[in-house]
């Protein structure tokens, strides 16, 4: 399957997320099974901004995280077979560079680099104007796709 790009909308049904805790305005090329590049559009609007260091207001960087998170799980709910189906986190080993201020565009490339019996890995990287605010690895669990215990 080619890639392919995602509104809101459609990742708000692969996610079962909805705004205002969907961390990702769309997504302008995903290759279900490779790769997704995420896009965030920060405004003066956004809900953490008006609570979050209000005297210098940035992205927190556990909402960081979960854009990087919701990036790179849809490579995974986008391949055939996976819609629907649960993807738990199941460790992450995250790096906060940068503050992200209102007015940025948050770009996230994710890859998955493995899926075998159930079990992902996969990274990504954040950027505001081509320098990395926040990198990532990421392991998930799918248990609909584990082997069960003969006997």
């Amino acid at each position: 399957m080619e890639g392919f790009s995602l509104t809101t909308g459609e990742i708000s049904r692969y996610l079962e997320v909805t705004p205002p805790f969907l961390m990702i305005d769309y997504v302008d090329e995903i290759k279900p099974g490779k790769s997704a590049l995420g896009v965030k559009n920060l405004t003066d609007d956004d809900w953490f901004f008006k609570c979050h260091m209000r005297r210098e207001p940035t992205m927190p960087g556990a909402l960081q995280i979960e854009a990087m998170l919701q990036t790179l799980v849809l490579t995974i709910y986008t391949m055939k077979g996976h819609e629907g189906m649960p993807v738990f986190q199941v460790s992450v080993k995250a790096k906060l560079v940068s503050k992200i201020y209102p007015g940025n565009q948050l770009i996230i490339q994710a890859n998955l680099l493995s899926y075998k019996r159930g079990i992902a890995k996969g990274a990504a990287v954040g950027k505001v104007n081509d320098a990395t605010v926040c990198q990532g690895e990421f392991t998930f669990a799918s248990p609909h796709d584990m082997p069960r215990p003969q006997g």
